[in-house]
């Protein structure tokens, strides 16, 4: 099992990633970033995992998950969508709090 980046992508602000390792534990949490080359080229060298072993989870916000899907993807890295809908019902019944 692989490491796990986790994104928060924003239409207008920055966005925020947390990478989570293959026991689930956080490695870090909280790093802004845009959707500009050197920003994920930037990201990119935080990660000490081959691409293969890296999964991007992200929701589909609006068009802003478009560039960061394709620039990950480009680089044979494997990214999921998550549907909000569902999210906010796992997080109801689990009680996780947002700022988690």
């Amino acid at each position: 099992m692989g490491m796990t980046l986790g994104l928060d992508l924003d239409c207008r602000a920055a966005h925020v990633a947390s990478l989570a390792g293959p026991d689930g534990n956080l490695v870090w949490r909280g790093r802004k970033f845009f959707s500009r080359t050197v920003d994920l080229e930037r990201l990119w060298a935080d990660i000490d995992c081959d691409p293969g072993e890296l999964t991007v989870v992200m929701e589909p916000t609006r068009n802003a998950w478009i560039p960061v899907a394709a620039w990950f993807r480009r680089g044979g890295v494997k990214v999921v969508m998550s549907l909000p809908r569902i999210w906010q019902r796992a997080n109801a019944a689990c009680r996780i709090p947002a700022s988690y």
